[in-house]
């Protein structure tokens, strides 16, 4: 009896298999047909149509295969023959204090001195005397001038407020700001920072570098804003971000609060995009002190870490930690020394930049994250600040292996030939910023020489040894291009493929990329960094129903039309979340 059972078991397998292969396909909630379908799948490269039931994509084929799932509650469009991609992903943005910071009104878009000191003037007349007037993220690379304000400058325009000329780890402050907050030439540089003072006379000239906290009563963007308020802001640059066919991005900085608003906007159903976070991490402190602080990440709720923790719309990253300065203003940690000059006001002959972590705490806080599977990145702008988190990198990978981790380097702006073999090495990857190249290529290469900004953003000697994936570093503003930090990935494509700057010239066109490796940028190469291939960066069954329909094929039309790309449709999870109004 035992045999005859062996044998009707097969049997009836196979006739479930059929009744199964007979069966019509459950209806899809979503089909797009009649399109360019471009899936960055190299098994299955092209198609005309996408079907996504329940969240995640069924089927990508031809028109036949997707309307073999029509049903009566079934939404199609027809794509008119235009383009269909996969969902963008931004690596880098920060979405908290970009929403913020227009909450109250549009912010001036600066791009000279005279303005500066125009919209400064017009402050003065609107504000009491002796409250702060604060001009935040103006990068002096992007002023006509290329360079910073002198204390004197601001002094006659605003002498009796305090003014902070802003512009990320350094900025200026005028004579009322520093006589406000009691500085002086005996006040002593903080940790990690500098108040710069006059050669001659050891006053403070007001530069100061990753230095802020020796201001007194400086206001914080947004501080007066409620819980509901920020929840507004945010989900209105969300859908901001969605007009442009982001699908997902990485939140690269979050303390709990970001996370938790996302998690609330989740819950109540008001999140149409995706969202990777990165925890924010403070390195200092003994090895005990680490470890406590790693291990806290999580959280009572376990929602907080480590990497992977949460699902397919809030997912935790990497812990993210700031290594050195920026190039914007003259505070990235180089190899050799920063020219000396009125850019950044650097006066001194072996002026490296900042380096904020000691490389002994750095290579324990990285050990330490690697023994709790942390992915790691650290925002790390100079090639002598790479140089320390690699080496760091590198005595982590000896005790606990890093490759499956694919730690990070953010920003990444100089790497080496050394450096990059070192990355394929270790598997590390890097999120890169191509908008920096458009928006301040030219002043660096005047300041820093061809020689130095021969290694400024090279994306295909990047591609050569490891992995790397766009994104924007958005701060400030909601318009796309002129926002702090421009956040349009359609630019972002554009730039990588023809490295052309925002005056005209084109920087180190042996570095451009061909269209599908910049495309991939902003899909697939993402997806990788952030350990969510399997889920996101190509269209494929299975995978997350996030897809784009755009007005142009940005794989074969004028190179210098896709930086105009329109999208027509942004579809997160087969749910249409914007779509063009004719």
């Amino acid at each position: 009896m035992r045999i005859v059972r062996w044998f009707l078991a097969p049997c009836a397998l196979i006739v479930s298999v059929a009744d199964l292969r007979s069966q019509p396909a459950e209806p899809a909630d979503l089909i797009v047909h009649n399109a360019r379908v471009v899936t960055l799948n190299a098994k299955a490269p092209t198609a005309a149509a996408v079907a996504v039931k329940n969240g995640r994509i069924v089927a990508v084929g031809s028109n036949e295969d997707a309307l073999a799932r029509k049903g009566p509650r079934t939404r199609v469009i027809d794509a008119g023959g235009h383009t269909l991609l996969p969902g963008l992903y931004d690596s880098h943005v920060h979405p908290l204090g970009a929403a913020l910071s227009e909450a109250s009104g549009p912010l001036p878009d600066l791009q000279s001195l005279e303005e500066v000191f125009a919209f400064l003037k017009k402050k003065v007349a609107e504000t009491p005397e002796g409250h702060w007037i604060v001009i935040r993220y103006a990068f002096p690379t992007r002023l006509k001038e290329a360079r910073f304000p002198t204390k004197a400058e601001l002094d006659a325009v605003a002498p009796r407020h305090p003014v902070l000329y802003h512009a990320g780890p350094a900025g200026v402050a005028n004579s009322a700001a520093l006589m406000a907050s009691g500085v002086t030439r005996d006040t002593p540089d903080p940790p990690a920072g500098r108040i710069v003072r006059d050669a001659k006379t050891g006053e403070p000239t007001g530069m100061l570098r990753n230095a802020y906290g020796v201001l007194k009563g400086v206001p914080s963007d947004g501080e007066s804003l409620s819980t509901g308020a920020k929840r507004v802001a945010v989900k209105k640059l969300l859908r901001e971000y969605n007009k442009l066919g982001l699908t997902s991005i990485a939140d690269r900085n979050a303390g709990r609060d970001s996370l938790d608003l996302y998690l609330s906007l989740q819950k109540a159903n008001d999140l149409d995009i995706r969202v990777n976070v990165a925890r924010s991490f403070d390195p200092t402190g003994s090895r005990a002190a680490v470890a406590q602080r790693l291990d806290g990440l999580a959280g009572p709720d376990r929602r907080g870490g480590p990497t992977g923790t949460g699902d397919e719309w809030v997912r935790i990253g990497p812990i993210k930690m700031f290594l050195d300065g920026g190039m914007l203003n003259g505070t990235a940690y180089m190899r050799t020394p920063w020219p000396k000059g009125p850019t950044y006001q650097v006066t001194d002959d072996d002026y490296r930049g900042l380096l904020f972590i000691p490389p002994d705490q750095l290579k324990m806080v990285v050990e330490e994250a690697a023994r709790r599977k942390w992915q790691v990145t650290a925002h790390c702008a100079g090639e002598g600040g790479m140089d320390v988190l690699l080496d760091a990198y590198e005595f982590a990978n000896r005790v606990t292996p890093i490759k499956d981790l694919r730690f990070c380097i953010t920003h990444a702006n100089f790497p080496s030939a050394n450096n990059l073999v070192r990355c394929k090495e270790l598997g590390v990857c890097a999120d890169v910023q191509p908008a920096w190249l458009w928006k301040d290529g030219v002043t660096l290469r005047r300041v820093l020489g061809e020689e130095r900004t021969r290694w400024f953003q090279p994306y295909k000697s990047w591609l050569a040894h490891t992995t790397i994936g766009g994104g924007s570093d958005h701060m400030l503003r909601y318009d796309s291009i002129r926002s702090t930090n421009p956040w349009n990935p359609w630019l972002g494509i554009w730039v990588a493929v023809t490295r052309h700057t925002e005056r005209g010239d084109v920087h180190q066109p042996d570095e451009c990329l061909t269209r599908e490796q910049a495309l991939r940028l902003y899909t697939t190469n993402n997806a990788y960094l952030h350990h969510e291939e399997s889920e996101k960066g190509t269209l494929e069954a299975g995978k997350l129903g996030d897809l784009i329909v755009v007005d142009r094929d940005i794989l074969s039309c004028p190179v210098d039309d896709i930086r105009e790309t329109k999208v027509l449709y942004t579809v997160v999870g087969g749910k249409v979340v914007y779509e063009a109004k004719e």
